[in-house]
């Protein structure tokens, strides 16, 4: 490294390193481990709050990702994205360059992250909603609470994304959040219309008792249904999507093992 180099990036980096690492100690002091974790969890679920609010992560479902291991690998991938292109190019240029591609790529990768992670928390409350829309009129015919039905129906189904709402909308209620407030809350979180359906009959259900337990149970139903016509069309579409390996890897191999006697044979004839 030049001493041009060293003085306009080595310098400044080195000062800022050593101002990062007494600010981390500080911090670390008298902490543990678990509560440090909860530190830099609690630091990422406010940045993803914040994202969100400004629209940058706003696709459905980002409320139900718990974001600390999607952060957690971006920030690695950064890093590692970094320390390649300053292991390439050591001036002041190179070094910029490689930490404004670290920046663009470990953003990228958070932000596919997320959204992956935010279809597949909605893909969970789709598949568990209808057990829980079922257990919730059986419980309700049983002749117990809303609440107390709802909160049976949050610790028996599988735990997941929907079990985790369920509870917090139990613990929203008991911290003095008034009923219809928590579930709109809910509401915003999970933007899935069977989950709205699901809390308009809770809400009715609290108001107005058992009546609701046949109407819950044709919900049932219905999104038991709607899944399976999901299941045959996607198996109708795994057809489509064979051809192409059938076509270009398989079949090619196929006809070489049936066809390799034939054109070994012609291949001895015509080189004899």
């Amino acid at each position: 490294m030049r001493t041009r180099d060293f003085l306009l990036i080595g310098a400044p980096m080195l000062l800022g390193g050593c101002i990062l690492a007494a600010i981390l100690l500080h911090a670390w002091k008298g902490r543990s481990v678990a509560g440090a974790l909860r530190a830099y969890r609690s630091v990422h679920d406010r940045l993803t709050q914040e994202l969100v609010g400004r629209r940058l992560l706003g696709f459905p479902g980002i409320a139900l990702v718990s974001s600390l291991r999607y952060w957690a690998f971006a920030e690695l991938f950064a890093l590692l994205v970094f320390l390649a292109g300053a292991s390439v190019d050591h001036s002041a240029s190179g070094l910029a360059n490689a930490a404004a591609t670290a920046a663009m790529l470990g953003s990228c990768m958070a932000w596919i992250s997320l959204r992956r992670a935010a279809g597949e928390a909605l893909h969970s409350v789709r598949r568990d909603l209808p057990v829980a829309c079922f257990l919730f009129s059986l419980l309700l015919e049983s002749g117990m609470g809303a609440s107390s039905a709802l909160q049976e129906t949050s610790g028996s189904i599988p735990e997941g994304v929907l079990a985790r709402e369920l509870k917090e909308l139990l613990r929203s209620r008991t911290l003095g959040v008034p009923r219809g407030e928590s579930i709109e809350r809910s509401r915003r979180r999970v933007p899935v219309e069977e989950y709205r359906l699901f809390l308009n009959h809770v809400l009715q259900g609290e108001r107005l008792g058992i009546g609701l337990s046949r109407g819950l149970r044709e919900l049932s139903t219905k999104m038991l249904e709607s899944q399976s016509h999901r299941a045959e069309t996607i198996a109708q579409q795994a057809a489509v999507k064979m051809l192409f390996p059938l076509v270009f890897f398989i079949f090619p191999a196929v006809f070489l093992i049936i066809l390799s006697p034939v054109i070994l044979g012609l291949w001895d004839k015509f080189a004899g």
